[in-house]
């Protein structure tokens, strides 16, 4: 066999290594379960524990996305398509709500990244307050090594938002909540 008809297959093949990945990473999709929580209250006399003053702590998140796994900070973002919505942090405690089903294209993903574009705390016998979470976006490591998404496959990470008593108390205006994620 000639050089040339080898070079050919070897360029056909190649390309359509190429087109296969390419369509694969970018058509392949899975879906992801997005829920969120807080964690349980604290035992009396614990400083993670809400003050029984705080009735409500209503956070609106906009903007969610999901990283790939060995892309840089500012790059290998993937939107995540859920609306913005308003959670009552308060219901959430020690249990899971449904912040959104959407699809994600095939990958491993490693962090989480949203914006919460208001909170506001309500009390018991008082006006409620307004804080900012100074950067606006609060980014969500996923714990024990990130998700996976196949072809068709379904995963359910689990969003841990959890907010200092104090903070709160302090009415500063300002709060700074900690957030984790990991599978369910």
């Amino acid at each position: 066999m000639s050089k040339g008809p080898t070079a050919v297959i070897l360029a056909i093949i190649i390309i359509g290594s190429i087109a296969g990945y390419l369509f694969y990473t970018n058509y392949v999709q899975g879906t992801m379960t997005l829920t969120i929580t807080d964690p349980a209250q604290a035992q009396s006399g614990n400083s993670q524990q809400y003050d029984p003053s705080i009735t409500h702590i209503n956070v609106t998140f906009s903007q969610f996305q999901a990283h790939v796994a060995g892309q840089g900070d500012s790059s290998g973002w993937q939107p995540i398509k859920i609306s913005q919505q308003t959670i009552d942090m308060m219901s959430v405690l020690s249990v899971s709500k449904i912040v959104g089903k959407v699809p994600l294209p095939a990958g491993k993903y490693d962090s989480l990244r949203f914006n919460v574009t208001s909170v506001t705390v309500s009390f018991l016998g008082r006006p409620s307050v307004m804080y900012n979470v100074p950067s606006g976006t609060l980014k969500a490591p996923v714990i024990n090594g990130g998700f996976q998404i196949t072809a068709a496959s379904s995963v359910t990470v689990q969003l841990t938002l959890s907010f200092n008593n104090s903070e709160i108390l302090a009415m500063n205006g300002n709060l700074a909540p900690v957030a984790t994620a990991k599978v369910a």
